[in-house]
């Protein structure tokens, strides 16, 4: 069966990501990995993933939207994944 992404974390990205002014945040990941998210302007929705390209390295990463476990703004945890 295919892991199903939570629509609540994707929207709490994309508030995060438009937010003016921009604030950095992090995508945690299933895995334990963690993503900081430096410029909004770098980080693409796409149909299933997202495509972030660091403005501070010369490097990129796509990441799988069921793969989201949580994002983390300034303040503290903005959304979680559910465990199903």
């Amino acid at each position: 069966m295919p892991e199903k992404m939570n629509q609540n974390v994707v929207d709490a990205i994309l508030d995060l990501k438009n937010r003016d002014p921009f604030v950095p945040f992090k995508i945690v990941l299933a895995s334990g990995d963690k993503y900081v998210i430096e410029s909004g302007a770098n980080l693409v929705e796409m149909r299933t993933e997202f495509f972030y390209a660091s403005p501070r390295k010369d490097g990129f990463v796509f990441i799988r939207k069921t793969q989201i476990a949580a994002v983390e703004g300034s303040q503290d945890k903005v959304a979680r994944k559910r465990a199903s």
